[in-house]
């Protein structure tokens, strides 16, 4: 670890006053209940191992790993204690120390080349919406049935626009859609309906065929040289966009342009400015919409049967961005929807990127828990603007639960162009 770094790390983990305030937030302690599972265990390693008393272990680096990431501990913190900091400086040394998984590597190399990523869509498809489907629909990826994994879109998302789309009439504003992986290869649907909105918003829209993996699962994983092309690019090209504002429908992305973006820079000691810029620009679509639902034709009156929603807030939407209040202005304008708010709403669902897949042990009895309550509302629909989220909760739903995993814009786009809500497939996570 560079000693400017150590030094800034120091410092932060001095700030702990080891009031225990994070314990309680914290998912994965109260799954687990061991004190180095929980962020005050885990800051006083850290602090061990800066002022060297403790070496980097595999144990060390267990109890680094086994964190969501979910940002609880530090909305709890009265100390102010940047958890998230500390624990990307930590596994980017544990990386350095003991290398990273070849299955993540290989995974990180082909969201961090999007030329090899496309290739690889026809062995993508021909191995999930084929081989899987007819033979194997049953094995499991972590917790989750084969069979419950997104079907992989036809053709990329992108491929379907020639990068601007018009309004028919003036424009009322000017966005740049930047799609995320998610979205491009697999999730089609919410794309549709986020055009389909923005459409009606008469917004101009630019979708260019060129944009790269956000590269956050590698930041995250502690891997931060083999996405930072892909940062320098999305900064170099988003930051000086024309659009007055850069839209993402994934919370994960949305996270990484307004907070690691800025952060790895910094770290690596560059030039971090236009990520600052970026970072200013980029909005949740929700949180876009929220703004401007007056413009929109949403029917007034209905007499129809309605619906119940519940919402979950993705980690990396209510505490790494801030963002609560608009999908909730979202569904509540909704005639055809009854908004009912489920308890611990905020808390994380137990997906964690790929933490419901390395602790898969730990990660189902938090999304247990997380199911519980969306089944407590009596909710027919649960929407969440985070893939994510949507395929962690859809994945671990039981074989009898009949409630649909939604974008919050799938609902908008369907009350917009007068769907009957009653006719949603109430089953698994996926295509409307």
């Amino acid at each position: 670890m560079h000693p400017q770094e150590a030094q800034a790390t120091k410092a932060i983990v001095d700030r702990c006053n080891k009031c225990g305030l994070c314990t309680s937030a914290c998912p994965v302690y109260r799954q687990v209940l061991i004190e180095a599972a929980n962020p005050r265990g885990r800051i006083q390693l850290v602090k061990n191992y800066l002022e060297g008393n403790i070496p980097l272990t595999k144990r060390f680096r267990e109890i680094i790993l086994t964190c969501l990431l979910c940002e609880n501990c530090m909305v709890n913190c009265p100390s102010g204690v940047r958890h998230d900091q500390v624990f990307n400086v930590l596994r980017a040394e544990l990386v350095a120390t003991y290398g990273l998984d070849w299955k993540k590597r290989l995974i990180f190399r082909l969201l961090t080349d999007e030329k090899l990523l496309r290739s690889s869509l026809v062995f993508a498809r021909l191995g999930r919406n084929w081989l899987l489907e007819k033979f194997a629909k049953e094995m499991r990826i972590g917790n989750i049935p084969a069979g419950r994994l997104p079907l992989v879109n036809p053709r990329p998302f992108r491929d379907r626009f020639n990068e601007v789309i018009r309004p028919d009439g003036e424009a009322q504003g000017r966005v740049f859609y930047f799609t995320g992986c998610f979205t491009n290869y697999f999730a089609e649907d919410v794309g549709k309906a986020v055009v389909n909105v923005l459409r009606k918003l008469q917004v101009e829209i630019e979708i260019p065929a060129a944009q790269d993996c956000c590269g956050i699962a590698a930041i995250l994983s502690g891997e931060g040289d083999l996405p930072l092309k892909n940062v320098q690019r999305n900064v170099s090209t988003l930051s000086r966009s024309r659009a007055d504002a850069v839209l993402v429908d994934c919370a994960t992305c949305g996270a990484a342009f307004r907070k690691e973006y800025p952060d790895l820079l910094s770290r690596k000691g560059l030039d971090a400015s236009q990520a600052e810029v970026l970072k200013g620009k980029t909005r949740d679509v929700m949180e876009y919409v929220a703004e401007r639902l007056a413009a929109l034709p949403l029917p007034v009156n209905y007499a129809g049967e309605k619906i119940r929603v519940t919402y979950h807030d993705p980690c990396h939407l209510v505490r790494a961005q801030g963002v609560s209040d608009a999908p909730r202005k979202i569904l509540r304008a909704l005639p055809q929807v009854e908004y009912v708010e489920m308890e611990e709403a905020n808390t994380c669902c137990g997906g964690g990127g790929s933490f419901q897949f390395d602790y898969p042990e730990v990660s189902k009895g938090i999304t247990e828990k997380k199911i519980g309550r969306i089944r407590a509302t009596g909710a027919r629909v649960v929407v969440t603007g985070c893939p994510g989220c949507r395929l962690t909760i859809g994945g671990n739903m039981g074989e009898r639960d009949s409630i649909a995993v939604l974008h919050p814009l799938q609902l908008l786009d369907m009350a917009l162009s007068g769907d009957d809500f009653t006719k949603l497939p109430f089953a698994l996570p996926g295509r409307l």
